[in-house]
């Protein structure tokens, strides 16, 4: 019997007790890798609830804890203290992290500051690394003075960096001077395979926001849009499925479902017009394409990925204004038209016909990712 490759995944984000949904995406694709591999993961506690140690079907996570206050980066737990605690802890955890006797390799999700940090211990045992960047790495952290130094060193020191978008990969060498990226998408479940159908059972347009309710989702957006065409007199619903801090606005309250597991998110869109993602910055958001695999028809900001996902800008209505109040006041305008004009929603369906738009699915982005890491170690 040959010995399956240590694969030693440090992510930034990862689903816990508290917070099963974070990061799902991250989770189902290392259980999709874990038949090429003996898979040890290192990711932050954010919350007191969540375990040091688990075993999550062939999966062995361990995580480190650190000052979060019980929060995460993205919804205000990213102070300096916090920030500070992270690093230390995290560098602390690795040194515990020993070689195995069969090959090994690492891979790091999200860029800052796992990449240089993972890197420097790498180094010290001989062992290769590849870098995937998602998104806010590079958007966000990348684009600042200290997550800059830390996004393009530990890129550097990396044998392989992987982005999820091409405009990614493209920042990546114009503004980092990090080239030779690969494009590879996380890919999405299987699950929306299946042709999209329309299920509506409520009058009115049916709007769907999929996501963290936090502003850099463009949640806030979203939210202030609906609630100004509800005020104008239009009959629109917004269902919401996600958990965040942000709820409603003023008097006017979203449809809030929380956290959904795959199988209601399907249902979702099939019972929907149009989803809704007027966000900030991206990676190539998965929620897009599975839109995309349903046949529901998009409307957001042509930010990362998301202009690559469509051919010919077809089956999707870009928010190209610049400035929260010309995109909002965009997207209001947008759903008055298609209150008025339901054949643009019925078109725009037409455009997300499977032959006319191409889906990646995990499994094909599993089965490159097996490739590389291989590619990687010999």
């Amino acid at each position: 019997m040959i010995d399956k490759p240590c694969l030693k995944v440090f992510s930034a984000s990862w689903p816990g007790t508290v917070e099963p949904w974070r990061a799902r995406f991250i989770r189902d694709f290392h259980e999709e890798l874990a038949s090429h591999f003996e898979t040890e993961i290192l990711a932050p506690a954010i919350h007191p609830k969540d375990c040091v140690e688990e075993q999550d079907g062939p999966l062995s996570i361990r995580r480190f804890r650190y000052f979060s206050g019980g929060k995460s980066p993205r919804s205000g737990g990213a102070g300096a203290l916090a920030s500070m605690s992270w690093v230390l802890s995290a560098r602390r955890s690795l040194k515990k992290w020993s070689r195995s006797d069969s090959k090994n390799v690492v891979l790091v999700h999200w860029a800052v500051p796992g990449a240089l940090l993972v890197s420097s211990w790498a180094k010290k045992h001989g062992i290769p690394v590849v870098v995937w960047c998602h998104g806010s790495d590079v958007h966000v952290h990348g684009r600042k003075r200290v997550g800059s130094w830390f996004l393009k060193k530990g890129l550097q020191e990396a044998t392989k960096v992987l982005a999820v978008s091409a405009d990614m990969a493209q920042e990546l060498e114009d503004r980092h001077q990090i080239s030779g990226v690969e494009v590879l998408p996380v890919g999405i479940d299987p699950l929306f395979r299946e042709p999209g159908t329309i299920s509506r059972k409520n009058s009115g347009l049916q709007v769907l926001y999929v996501g963290e309710r936090i502003e850099s989702k463009g949640y806030g957006r979203a939210l202030r849009a609906v609630q100004s065409a509800v005020e104008k007199g239009l009959d629109v619903r917004f269902h919401v499925i996600g958990e965040g801090p942000m709820t409603g606005c003023g008097s006017y309250e979203p449809i809030l479902y929380g956290a959904k597991d795959l199988k209601e998110v399907r249902r979702a869109m099939d019972s929907a017009d149009l989803l809704l993602l007027p966000s900030h910055g991206e990676g190539t958001p998965l929620v897009v394409q599975e839109a995309i695999a349903r046949q529901l028809p998009v409307a957001a900001t042509p930010v990362g990925g998301i202009p690559d996902l469509f051919r010919e800008e077809s089956g999707w209505f870009s928010l190209s204004e610049a400035g929260d109040a010309a995109i909002e006041k965009q997207l209001t305008s947008l759903l008055r038209e298609l209150t008025d004009r339901p054949e643009l929603l019925v078109q725009k369906r037409e455009d997300l016909r499977p032959e006319r738009q191409e889906v990646i699915f995990r499994e094909d982005s599993a089965q490159r990712m097996a490739q590389i890491l291989c590619e990687v170690m010999t």
